[in-house]
């Protein structure tokens, strides 16, 4: 199936669902497994019929050829790919009084990538940065794993990851890092109310 280069096609229920919600105006057409029904797509299906998106039923044969493998769910959605922010994003940011970042440093598996933004949705993260070089970016992939969450967290790609930091600590953004050997448990660390998490 040919796309234009600024479209993607993504699937699975959730992010479909979180597109149409948060950003309909960005879909532009809705595949859906012609043998598939169940509330939650005809929920999903009402969302694009009321936001004036194509539908289109398709057979097995369909989602075999274009999404052999996905755990496609019976649905798929041709949208606008979803923006990367450049550096300046976080400049508004680091004013405001209460922060929470996190940082991907280096991290290349679009499911470990998909996992972290989910996680940084529910926890109410401001913003998730991760270096332009070596390191994943929001991939159809990332967007399907994270559930939705890549919808809902601004994905802000530095060129320099160092930095990026040091403007963060200007900024009086306190730094806590992962580290497989540490011997503080994360229950223990005092947070401020700015704080900056790398991974």
């Amino acid at each position: 199936m040919k796309i234009n280069k600024n479209q993607e096609i993504i699937c699975g229920i959730n992010v479909i669902e979180t597109i149409l919600d948060l950003r309909p105006g960005s879909a532009k057409t809705l595949f859906v497994l012609d043998s598939k029904s169940n509330s939650r797509i005809n929920k999903i299906l009402s969302a694009a019929k009321t936001s004036q998106i194509e539908i289109s039923l398709k057979t097995k044969d369909f989602f075999s050829e274009n999404f052999e493998n996905q755990n496609h769910q019976g649905l798929a959605l041709l949208c606008n790919k979803r923006i990367e922010e450049q550096e300046s994003f976080l400049d508004n940011l680091l004013e405001k009084e209460s922060l929470l970042l996190l940082v991907l440093d280096h991290i290349t598996d679009p499911h470990n990538v998909g996992a972290c933004l989910r996680s940084a949705a529910a926890a109410n993260v401001d913003a998730v940065i991760v270096p332009k070089n070596r390191s994943c970016h929001l991939t159809p992939t990332v967007r399907k794993i994270s559930s939705g969450g890549s919808e809902l967290v601004p994905f802000v790609v530095v060129t320099n990851l160092v930095r990026t930091i040091k403007k963060m600590k200007l900024s009086d953004v306190n730094i806590v890092g992962a580290e497989k050997n540490g011997e503080m448990d994360y229950k223990e660390i005092v947070l401020e109310k700015k704080n900056h998490f790398i991974v």
